[in-house]
């Protein structure tokens, strides 16, 4: 990773000076006045944003999000968030495509207005594929199958849409063919993403295990692993944490927090952040946390767009995000 060549301090310094400058105030904000946030834009002075580039561009522990389209501006009438309202200093934002169908408006304003928006401020776009099964189920299952495959990802997602790299979601331990199909097809990949590939694009390991005998045969196809943590203690993070390092540099691993789902209560519900927001919570032990062999590469947390002033932890309100406890997070793991 490049290093920038001035004061690390002072560089976050501005870079923080130029969120909470850039980004809406951290109230409640009337619908009007988001939308005219939207449609107006955000300038950056060339100053500025130099400096923000220097930042990411910098030896620093990232900050990742999940942004979950169907609840984006673009993609139904009703919706709040827009990809432009994320911070800018968000280092990573994963594309996480669920209830989105490929006719949605969503993909074609990703492609001519959040990607370039984004990277403009030098934030990383992130397809989100899920597991590996459609490589087991389309093409040929051989080596030109899943050659092929791989490259309709990249033509797809790098060729047309100009986005950053893919995020495989594997929350199981496969085995047999399946386990030989999934080596496979990550090989494959590999060739387009991934330190391996020479393209410069990002392959993201997601799950909520420990290493599984596909992940040790494939861990060096990866930049990054993101460990689903959610509703665990740091303690276990330490303990997993472990379990990975002989396979990888602890920089490359980010323990993740999931902010509340609206109506996830009381099935999908983590209490990973407190509400009203106040500056504590699971989410903050993570960014604080460090592993037992090194620093870790920084934090994600799933549905960033719900980063928002809900009035309690169960609130089902859909409510304009703020930001607030991703700028705290950043803050905290860069002071």
């Amino acid at each position: 990773m490049k290093t920038a060549n001035f004061s690390f301090a002072l560089c976050l310094s501005v870079v923080i000076m130029l969120f909470t400058k850039c980004t809406r105030s951290e109230q409640d904000l009337s619908v009007t006045k988001e939308v005219s946030v939207l449609k107006s834009g955000v300038t950056i002075s060339a100053v500025n944003l130099s400096n923000l580039i220097a930042y990411k561009n910098s030896d620093h522990q990232i900050s990742a999000g999940y942004y979950r389209t169907w609840r984006d501006s673009a993609t139904a009438s009703g919706n709040l968030p827009s990809m432009r309202w994320l911070p800018d200093s968000l280092d990573m934002v994963m594309v996480f495509p669920d209830y989105t169908p490929p006719a949605n408006a969503y993909w074609n304003t990703l492609k001519t207005n959040y990607v370039p928006y984004l990277h403009k401020r030098g934030t990383k776009v992130i397809i989100t594929l899920g597991d590996l099964n459609s490589a087991t189920t389309t093409s040929g299952q051989d080596s030109i199958g899943y050659s092929s495959w791989a490259k309709s990802i990249y033509d797809k997602w790098v060729g047309e849409y100009n986005l950053d790299g893919i995020d495989i979601d594997i929350e199981s331990s496969p085995s047999g063919a399946t386990l030989t199909k999934f080596v496979a097809a990550t090989k494959a990949l590999s060739k387009y993403f991934g330190p391996k590939s020479g393209t410069g694009k990002t392959f993201v390991y997601d799950t909520n295990q420990n290493p599984t005998n596909f992940f040790i045969q494939t861990a060096s196809r990866y930049n990054y692993v993101f460990l689903q943590a959610y509703g665990r203690s740091t303690t276990n993070l330490t303990t997993v944490s472990g379990l990975y390092a002989p396979y990888i540099n602890m920089k490359q691993f980010l323990p993740g927090f999931s902010f509340y789902e609206e109506n996830g209560y009381p099935g999908n519900y983590w209490n990973d952040v407190r509400y009203p927001q106040n500056g504590t919570g699971r989410a903050y032990d993570y960014a604080r946390w460090q592993p037992a062999t090194g620093k870790k590469g920084g934090i994600f947390s799933y549905a960033i767009e719900r980063d928002a002033p809900l009035t309690s932890s169960n609130d089902n309100t859909l409510r304009a995000p703020n930001f607030r406890v991703t700028k705290d997070l950043i803050k905290i793991m860069n002071p």
